[in-house]
């Protein structure tokens, strides 16, 4: 991912970067087009790009679920 001559970060990235970012597979992106659960742009003939907030949608932190009970001493 590279960033402009003022500093600002892209919206979209290309498949790759994805992949890198969220440490997966550019097949898994893809597939994830193809059900539509990810969108995607196409930038020119063979480029595909999708936008970061897409990205964090689809790749949202699994909430924990781990809770520690205490017994109460009767």
């Amino acid at each position: 991912m590279t960033m402009s001559a003022a500093g600002v970060k892209p919206e979209f990235v290309s498949l790759q970067e994805a992949a890198v970012l969220y440490s997966v597979s550019v097949d898994l992106l893809r597939q994830r087009i193809a059900a539509g659960e990810l969108p995607a742009v196409h930038a020119g003939r063979r480029l595909i790009r999708v936008r970061i907030d897409d990205l964090k949608r689809v790749f949202r932190p699994v909430p924990s679920v781990y809770t520690r009970s205490r017994r109460r001493a009767s």
